[in-house]
């Protein structure tokens, strides 16, 4: 997976939210200001987290990669953020159970079935403790940034 859909200023470190709505509203208002999205990209992406919840359970630490369709997207990207306190969130493929997530990775992509790959590629990093642990620990943007492009599977050309 090509590393060009991290972007710096898309990089959020200790975000204080109170819930899934606060954290999308923040951040999606963040998106259409930088033109990453079109105006419609809120109500799609809370739309679908509804129906398609996006809460992985994954060890050591349960992860949310919420993310919409193409047609909403105008520059493919990755946010990656780290949230001051965890909230809760439903788990993927259920509509009933809830994890505290901290590190949450809103993707957009430009055309179907992009995130598939990308997907295998974050399930498996999420799941190496030692990894998370440096997110977690990352005290500035570019730290965070970095370990991220350190990533097993990210910076290999597809």
């Amino acid at each position: 997976m090509e590393s060009d859909m991290i972007h710096k200023e898309l990089i959020q470190l200790d975000m204080d939210v109170v819930d899934a709505d606060d954290f999308f509203s923040k951040l999606c208002n963040k998106l259409v200001e930088l033109g990453y999205v079109n105006e419609s990209f809120y109500d799609a992406i809370t739309k679908r987290e509804k129906e398609f919840p996006t809460g992985l359970p994954t060890q050591p630490y349960a992860v949310a990669i919420p993310h919409a369709d193409p047609q909403y997207i105008i520059k493919p990207f990755i946010a990656a953020t780290r949230l001051k306190n965890a909230i809760k969130w439903c788990e993927m493929a259920t509509s009933d159970v809830w994890h505290d997530v901290k590190f949450i990775f809103m993707l957009g992509f430009k055309r179907e079935n992009g995130h598939v790959e990308l997907l295998q590629i974050l399930v498996e990093n999420f799941q190496d403790e030692k990894l998370m642990n440096k997110l977690l620990d990352a005290t500035t943007e570019e730290e965070y940034m970095k370990i991220i492009l350190s990533m097993k599977g990210f910076n290999e050309k597809e």
